[in-house]
């Protein structure tokens, strides 16, 4: 289990809290009750799609660092090629290329971290942390993309037969997509139009156990795929 698993547990606890205290309401809520219900429907799918966004970054430059602190030493020529690259591109993009939130804009200012990622890199470090950077909402498309780079092609496909026994009955072959991508839109609806009356008890419980589900799921090949890489490369 990679810490970044249980951080996310701990976030996915909270949600249970959430939950908790949703279900001592009627439902559906009366006129009374209904902003309270609404609010604590809404805050529990931030939450929960907010830990999943952490969970990926965090996971991804978690058991990438493993490369980097392995012993016996990994050779860097051994890495897979997509690795080797983005330790080197991604590397140093984000080195010299600040995010919007980035409170050091100024290229002059930007250097010492700049010459910093040429002496890793110079060094074969892989940049874990750089390279784990995810643009956006953790959509199907970006773990499809995050995962991509330690090897796990086609991520959702790969993991299903896991996934079902852990969800506990069998799935359509584009459930997994599907369902995070509808949670993720609804946490868009709701952040950014507080847009709540259309999510149901039924949601919130069901989407706090695929959340759990998927992530326990991703964390366990995550291991398993990063030390057959370490493995190849010693």
């Amino acid at each position: 289990m990679t810490n970044s698993l249980g951080y996310f547990l701990s976030a996915s606890a909270n949600v249970a809290a959430l939950i908790a205290l949703e279900s001592s309401y009627t439902d559906p809520p009366n006129v009374a009750e209904r902003a309270a219900v609404e609010g604590l429907r809404g805050g529990a799918v931030v939450i929960l799609v907010a830990a999943l966004e952490s969970y990926v970054k965090d996971s991804v430059a978690e058991v990438l660092e493993s490369i980097n602190t392995a012993s016996p030493p990994c050779d860097f020529s051994k890495l897979p090629p997509e690795i080797q690259m983005r330790a080197v591109y991604s590397g140093l993009e984000a080195a010299m290329k600040p995010k919007a939130w980035d409170p050091i804009q100024e290229r002059q200012k930007r250097l010492p971290g700049v010459l910093m990622a040429v002496d890793r890199i110079h060094r074969r470090e892989v940049l874990s942390a750089e390279i784990a950077q995810t643009a956006g909402n953790p959509n199907a498309a970006q773990l499809r993309s995050i995962y991509k780079i330690v090897g796990l092609n086609a991520i959702f496909a790969f993991v299903k037969d896991r996934f079902d026994k852990d969800w506990g009955t069998p799935t359509a072959s584009t459930f997994i997509p599907d369902t995070l991508d509808k949670i993720v839109q609804m946490r868009h609806d709701v952040a950014h139009t507080a847009s709540l009356h259309s999510i149901a008890r039924t949601d919130i419980l069901n989407w706090h156990k695929f959340m759990n589900s998927l992530v326990r799921v991703l964390d366990g090949t995550l291991e398993r795929q990063i030390g057959r890489i370490i493995q190849r490369a010693q």
